[in-house]
């Protein structure tokens, strides 16, 4: 699947493509390179674009530096999906959870392209940001295969620590940036 079909499926057929990818082989270089790098730009330029077409001077290091993060929150999700699937009672797989933490944020990622209308961007880019939400619930149970009512707190948690790495990252930025 190329990174198009992918981001497509993820947000149409969401459950047939975490199943596409829990049975694809994948190296974390290779799924960077291929997916997150490309896709995690799309709102800082789409945000730039928006801020220059409006009569401003897009912020180009506010936006690096929010790129940075989007890209470091990857690589730390995907660290901590693997004991954290365990508790639950699935197998430790880095692998998967490296899959989870580079595949979930597309919501986030594709909701960006709304940012080049600064007036209505922000709205429907956090559409974009909450269906991530859902594709880290649903992604986890599919890719960290338990029984059911576990997998359902393994999606739960895998929401709740997207949420909260998140929010440590940027309190830890905004602090270092004041």
């Amino acid at each position: 699947m190329n990174i198009i079909a992918k981001a497509k499926g993820l947000l149409v057929e969401p459950g047939k493509t975490w199943e596409a990818i829990a049975a694809e082989p994948m190296t974390l270089g290779g799924v960077f390179a291929g997916y997150v790098l490309p896709l995690a730009a799309i709102p800082s330029i789409a945000s730039a674009i928006g801020t220059y077409l409006s009569g401003n001077q897009p912020n180009f290091p506010e936006l690096a530096i929010s790129y940075a993060i989007a890209l470091l929150s990857v690589l730390i999700m995907g660290k901590i999906m693997a004991p954290l699937a365990a508790r639950f009672g699935a197998r430790s797989d880095g692998e998967a959870g490296m899959k989870l933490a580079a595949f979930a944020p597309t919501g986030a990622w594709v909701g960006g392209m709304a940012l080049i209308v600064p007036s209505i961007g922000g709205l429907l880019a956090l559409v974009g940001a909450l269906y991530t939400l859902y594709l880290f619930f649903d992604g986890a149970q599919r890719l960290f295969p338990v029984e059911p009512v576990k997998a359902r707190m393994l999606g739960f948690s895998a929401v709740l620590a997207s949420i909260l790495l998140n929010m440590l990252i940027g309190l830890a930025v905004g602090i270092l940036s004041a």
